[in-house]
């Protein structure tokens, strides 16, 4: 990894399905786990009959889609979104086809850098990550989708369409006949539990960061649910996007070894077997009734392989040797040694988050400013990147509700501006720099390519104004995630926090009990929208945040309250300009994958880092 990248686009697979900016930066991986031993091959198993579905368009309410195969920008899906209807309806399943008879085609490998920390689709380390894909985007559907193809907001296999019937309140008809992996049918009674479930802040993979907490749901009958929120909620259905169900008998019977081990849902795949740092193992369900859109179709592969390999130079060798079939994040050198690759988007933006709560020092607005005028951001990424990536200085990706060329440039590298702040906010202490509070980072190997050699520049360009900074390398996922999730949301069911939202009042609460001092992150927003951030690292509830206050609260509920359109897009901008203003985080690019695909597998990226299994298919 010591090479700079060569953006050699003659030497990359002219399938391209998502068309990118040679702007944007290599890809993030969220976990870590030990390197196992060498992977597995391809097993070569004969399969039972199962469906594929060839793709289908959901008709435009008015603006085209983007060329076939190509996923649009976030500008795209934010200027195309606004013309659609907010009620799609999924016309009856299409005739589904068998797969291929060649049995060496029944059977894929797929690799990412981390193991989940989980495979239970609610226990804590099951999260909105590409690692776990198998906790969630093989084997659950969730409330719905965004069709990064046509920017719509679309139903998968359990819903038929949605309708809003108040400010607070959507109506969800559901699809008849939709069975969970164990027999037990998917209605009404299990929408509600998975809804209410979801909006629990200790629930960990809950979609509670974007739709916000307390939500309720109502059985009108077997097949009819409503979606109640505790505030207005314009935009809910484009928030449920993580909103994913389990079978709630099973979950409520289950220990919670059993949660961890093992997901209920009614996805495409279902579980089959685990082996802690080795695999896990699916089966395409044949139960799985498809809908009408790209993403809920009927899977082509019947067997899938999830393993893990921390290297990317590994990774990008499992598919030269055909031990994979489909590799997550290889980056863009070792892509010049794979003959099929394709670059996908990851809504992504990687960030340092800053504990403006629990740390002293980065409490102050001053200090926070010095440490981003301390840094040369572009100067470190020209030299880390061959000069093809810009500075990003957003929370959130370009094409967000609320992201402007105003509030995502980076500041002035300026050192002296940066001692005179910190000299302001009272932070040296002494003549030395060991003398002054310390400021740490707090990353794990392998999170992102080239990621600590970034990070151990900008601690030394914090050295070089004598602040105490040091970087902490955690050696797994479980004890890096341990710091972001000891935020004030943990304080969310204590009595009188909610009326009180005294977070700053109080010692930082678990499992890290410490302050989190600036973690690393590559956080995500699907819904391209200000309200993911609104309701996450900047929320009084939300166990990722380090800022509350109750004014805030009040502020950020009201614009999430603003159904879409210029007014909505205008208190965004607000919101997003304060927080670069108070510079509440440091974000430094977005980020994008390079994925390593074998011969002859087909697969168009998403705009997200996710993978359900039944979008790739081998070719004929």
């Amino acid at each position: 990894m010591g090479n700079l990248i060569k953006l050699c686009a003659h030497s990359f697979n002219r399938r391209l399905w998502a068309i990118l900016p040679l702007v944007a930066v290599l890809a993030v991986a969220c976990g870590a786990a030990e390197e196992p031993a060498a992977a597995p091959a391809a097993e070569q198993q004969q399969a039972a009959p199962t469906a594929t579905f060839a793709p289908q368009m959901i008709p435009q309410a008015t603006a085209a889609p983007a060329a076939s195969g190509e996923a649009m920008t976030g500008q795209q899906m934010q200027e195309q979104a606004q013309a659609q209807e907010t009620a799609p309806t999924a016309a009856p399943a299409p005739t589904a086809a068998p797969p291929s008879a060649d049995p060496a085609k029944n059977h894929a490998v797929v690799v990412t850098e981390a193991e989940p920390a989980s495979i239970g689709a609610w226990s804590e380390g099951c999260s909105a990550e590409i690692h776990s894909m198998g906790c969630q985007d093989f084997v659950t559907d969730f409330l719905t989708w965004l069709d990064d193809r046509t920017a719509e907001i679309v139903p998968l296999s359990g819903v038929v369409d949605w309708e809003q019937i108040d400010i607070d309140r959507w109506q969800f008809n559901l699809r008849d006949g939709v069975k969970f992996h164990n027999g037990a049918p998917w209605n009404a009674a299990a929408a509600k539990y998975g809804i209410e479930y979801n909006a629990f802040p200790d629930n960990p993979s809950a979609s509670v960061t974007w739709t916000g907490p307390d939500m309720t749901a109502e059985v009108i009958d077997e097949l009819t649910v409503h979606a109640v929120c505790p505030n207005p909620c314009p935009i809910y259905p484009r928030t449920a996007l993580f909103a994913d169900f389990q079978d709630p008998e099973w979950f409520e019977n289950a220990t919670e070894e059993e949660r961890s081990l093992m997901t209920v849902g009614f996805g495409p795949y279902r579980i089959t077997g685990y082996t802690p740092g080795v695999s896990t193992e699916f089966e395409a369900y044949e139960d799985y009734l498809p809908n009408e859109n790209w993403f809920s179709q009927a899977p082509s592969i019947q067997y899938l392989t999830h393993t893990y390999r921390g290297e990317a130079t590994v990774r990008a060798a499992m598919i030269r040797a055909g031990e994979a079939h489909w590799a997550a994040d290889i980056g863009f050198e070792e892509a010049e040694t794979v003959n099929n690759t394709v670059s996908g988007k990851t809504a992504e933006v990687y960030t340092l988050v800053f504990d403006t709560v629990f740390h002293e020092e980065l409490a102050k607005k001053n200090v926070r400013l010095a440490l981003t005028h301390a840094i040369d951001c572009q100067t470190l990424l020209d030299s880390l990147f061959n000069g093809q990536i810009p500075c990003h200085n957003a929370i959130s990706m370009n094409g967000t509700v609320g992201i402007t060329a105003e509030n995502s440039k980076w500041r002035e590298y300026d050192p002296e501006l940066a001692r005179q702040l910190l000299e302001e906010a009272g932070y040296y202490q002494g003549p030395n720099r060991e003398d002054n509070p310390e400021i740490h980072i707090n990353t794990r190997p392998g999170s992102n390519i080239r990621g600590e050699e970034l990070l151990e520049a900008v601690v030394q360009f914090w050295r070089d104004v004598d602040v105490n900074a040091q970087l902490n390398s955690f050696g797994d996922l479980g004890a890096a995630r341990e710091l972001q999730i000891s935020g004030c949301g943990r304080f969310s069911g204590e009595p009188g926090y909610q009326e009180a939202m005294d977070c700053a009042d109080r010692d930082p609460p678990g499992p890290a009990f410490r302050s989190s001092h600036a973690y690393e992150v590559a956080t995500s927003n699907e819904i391209l929208d200000m309200q993911r951030f609104n309701n996450s690292r900047l929320s009084c509830f939300s166990r990722s945040s380090r800022h509350c206050t109750a004014e805030f609260e009040a502020w950020k509920t009201e614009a999430n309250s603003i159904p879409e359109g210029p007014e909505r897009t205008r208190a965004m901008e607000e919101i997003a300009d304060f927080a670069y203003e108070d510079a509440i985080f440091l974000p430094f690019f977005e980020v994008v994958y390079v994925y390593g695909l074998a011969d002859d597998i087909e697969w168009q990226p998403y705009y997200a880092p996710r993978l359900r299994g039944n979008t790739m298919r081998f070719t004929e």
